[in-house]
């Protein structure tokens, strides 16, 4: 197994659930502790240009009448496989902790709602963490899965996502193929280990006072 000094948690969640605050909260709260923390997210992390390049491809909905199942997936997997390689590995050895918004959980989730089987997104998973020298149900030391309504998510993310011109694919889906993606995630989650914070009627303060209590990070 690779030296490991860092502790890796991964935020997961359906849009609009809070990952990307949570992120924040929780890499700003252990660096006023003194650790040192690298911060990046799935998919696409501006730590790994390249990534970002393909992220549009992948998620541009100016692309939709070009891509395919197998298309998206394949690239969905090399944004993994560089952002693993070229930027997780090598943390892991020099950070206290890896603070990542998404990752394989959510890789899983929609890669099967968007048609590909559970055995392919596996066997995929185990080529892109190949360099990992461990299972990659083993990669993270905990997921952080925020559980919000799927459908209400979607809704805000739209609100307040603006990031391509022409709309983002994912989000064009609609709610019901995101309340399929929770229900996935609802499943998978349990192949990594996990908790799991209910945040709906809940305010931000109250659900990252409880991810600390989780992580075992609180005062």
């Amino acid at each position: 197994m690779r030296k490991r000094k860092a502790k890796y948690i991964c935020f997961e969640g359906t849009e609009g659930s809070g990952k990307s605050t949570h992120t924040e909260k929780l890499v700003k709260y252990l660096q006023s502790k003194g650790f040192k923390v690298l911060q990046t997210k799935e998919p696409g992390t501006p730590l790994a240009p390249l990534t970002m390049d393909l992220r549009g491809i992948m998620l541009d909905i100016k692309y939709e009448p070009q891509m395919t199942v197998a298309a998206r997936e394949l690239i969905s997997q090399a944004i993994r496989s560089i952002h693993i390689d070229k930027v997780i590995l090598p943390a892991l050895e020099e950070y206290d902790f890896i603070i990542q918004d998404r990752g394989i959980l959510t890789g899983l989730t929609y890669g099967h709602a968007c048609g590909n089987t559970h055995m392919f997104l596996a066997q995929l998973a185990s080529e892109v963490c190949r360099n990992f020298q461990g299972d990659w149900h083993e990669l993270y030391d905990k997921v952080v899965y925020l559980k919000n309504d799927a459908a209400k998510g979607l809704e805000l993310a739209k609100l307040t996502k603006k990031e391509f011109e022409a709309g983002d694919a994912m989000e064009a889906k609609g709610s019901a193929f995101m309340i399929q993606i929770a229900k996935d995630m609802d499943e998978m989650v349990h192949a990594f280990p996990h908790c799991t914070i209910n945040v709906e009627g809940k305010t931000v303060e109250e659900n990252f006072t409880e991810i600390l209590r989780n992580l075992n990070l609180g005062e």
